[in-house]
């Protein structure tokens, strides 16, 4: 077998090295979340090098990333603090730095130790990034941790499968620095599924894109009120702290809200007006992944006093994203008319508690203060 020098500094250099590789692959951005393959070498450079070897590999690649200075220094202090939170824990749990060609280490006692290593890197890593999301939306931090916990903790139990066997080439099988060779390949093969992944997705709502530009040429100005409408729904969304499928699909469904208009090209304007919510399904119905936006859609006309349509729902019988859509559609209608920001927030809080949902009107005055609603851009 191969085997590494004895010198525990080549063992740091090699895995500050691979860190660094790793890095390189930004993370890629599958909607609102992001995944990286970093989160690997930092699970397995716990048993390897201990809490301080561990944090320095996490943390002095991000001090060379292209962020600006203040976005480097929370990202280090979050990497420092979750990985030395997973190196005490998986210390706590009865697990030693390894030495190279460890005698009689039972490997199932090591799994579990590193198993207990990720999931508390990943509950702090939640915590942190909670903290940051509570104070930019004012949502509440419960909900907030939830649904990161939820996300983050099927990163990590992936991120400790493949750390586990990294380490286990490493030191166990005596192959040391070496088993990077091995490793390499399988780090790029991991960032190209993620790539491919944040495509997709990336090409799935890039395909709404004509849709709305076709719209656009039927009723000039559909398409900035689209994208005023998508992000005042997003930033409502956030600041409700749901989670980021529900904020993907809402945004989706203000963005493609009055695509069934063009199903109704000629009709009296009563018709239109009446009719598109429905008729986008017609339109649109046979992309699969629009299932829950054009529920949405649908129902976005319905009013909190049960006075709307297709169906007279009212209060908690209409879909939550469909009341956020709805405070969306008129805002973005009311600046795409000539209104400032405030001004259609001030339009939309006089119709709270009978066309709209009082919360989601809320939450728009949130996103206004923090300014988080989009601007007109310029013609």
């Amino acid at each position: 077998m191969v085997a590494g020098p004895p010198d525990r500094l080549s063992w740091f250099v090699a895995m500050l090295v691979v860190g660094f590789i790793a890095a390189v692959g930004r993370p890629q951005a599958i909607g609102p979340i992001q995944v990286s393959a970093s989160g690997i070498i930092q699970i397995a450079a716990i048993p390897l090098l201990g809490p301080v070897g561990a944090a320095l590999v996490a943390s002095l690649p991000v001090l060379v990333d292209r962020n600006e200075a203040l976005k480097r220094v929370f990202n280090v202090s979050q990497r420092v603090l979750y990985v030395t939170a997973g190196s005490l824990a998986y210390t706590l749990s009865g697990g030693q730095v390894l030495a190279p060609h460890p005698e009689d280490l039972p490997l199932g006692a090591l799994a579990a130790q590193m198993a207990v290593a990720a999931l508390t890197a990943a509950v702090v890593n939640s915590f942190l990034l909670a903290g940051v999301l509570q104070i930019s939306s004012d949502g509440s931090l419960r909900v907030i941790v939830t649904t990161l916990l939820r996300q983050v903790l099927a990163s990590y139990a992936s991120y400790a499968l493949a750390a586990y066997v990294l380490v286990i080439l490493w030191a166990p099988a005596g192959m040391g620095w070496a088993s990077t060779v091995f490793f390499l390949p399988s780090l790029f093969v991991i960032h190209w599924g993620l790539q491919q992944y944040a495509v997709e997705w990336a090409t799935r709502h890039q395909m709404l894109r004509p849709f709305v530009l076709a719209l656009d040429q039927r009723h000039p100005g559909a398409a900035e009120e689209a994208r005023l409408a998508a992000g005042a729904a997003t930033a409502i969304a956030t600041s409700l702290a749901l989670t980021p499928q529900a904020i993907d699909e809402i945004t989706t469904a203000a963005q493609i809200r009055d695509v069934g208009k063009l199903a109704l090209d000629g009709a009296p304007e009563a018709i239109v007006r009446r009719d598109h919510a429905a008729a986008t399904r017609t339109v649109l119905g046979s992309i699969t992944f629009l299932e829950e936006p054009l529920l949405l859609v649908a129902a976005h006309h319905e009013r909190v006093d049960g006075q709307g349509g297709p169906h007279g729902l009212g209060g908690d019988q209409i879909p939550l994203g469909a009341r956020v859509v709805a405070v969306a559609d008129l805002w973005a209608r009311v600046v795409g008319e000539g209104s400032d920001r405030a001004t259609a927030v001030g339009r939309c809080e006089e119709l709270a508690g009978t066309a709209l949902d009082a919360a989601c009107v809320a939450a728009l005055r949130r996103s206004l203060e923090r300014d988080q609603l989009p601007a007109v851009e310029a013609s």
